[in-house]
């Protein structure tokens, strides 16, 4: 009985285990889509989780260079609030993206691709090493 016992919860947390996603993925995919990720694509899911957690920067407009940043277009962002990529209807490029905050002396910064890959590996090269 303690084998079958053991065996159920192995099998129940097993199935939990692999059906959990980050739910700030569904503001773009379903969850079918990003399991399908999840399976047929592992380091894409994990660049998703990267880019969700530190692929946009909020920040005051720096005066000496208020004049040189080129922006990519004017945003409009509730402050009070926190914010991915996706919510804000965003896409990660191969290059920096800069939008001026709507209202503000901010900006909003997108990284782009290679620097999320990056500090992804590095990451995972530091968790490594532990």
């Amino acid at each position: 009985m303690k084998k079958l016992l053991l065996f159920s919860m192995l099998i129940l947390s097993t199935l939990l285990f692999s059906q959990e996603i980050d739910q700030r993925l569904l503001v773009k995919y379903n969850s079918s889509e990003i399991k399908k990720i999840q399976k047929d694509n592992p380091n894409e899911y994990l660049f998703l989780i990267n880019a969700l957690n530190k692929g946009i920067f909020i920040g005051d407009i720096p005066q000496e260079k208020s004049k040189s940043i080129v922006f990519d277009g004017e945003i409009t962002v509730d402050l009070t609030q926190t914010h991915t990529f996706l919510t804000l209807g965003l896409e990660i490029k191969d290059k920096y993206q800069y939008y001026k905050i709507k209202g503000t002396n901010k900006m909003l910064g997108v990284l782009p691709r290679i620097a999320l890959d990056e500090k992804l590996l590095k990451e995972k090269t530091q968790s490594t090493k532990k």
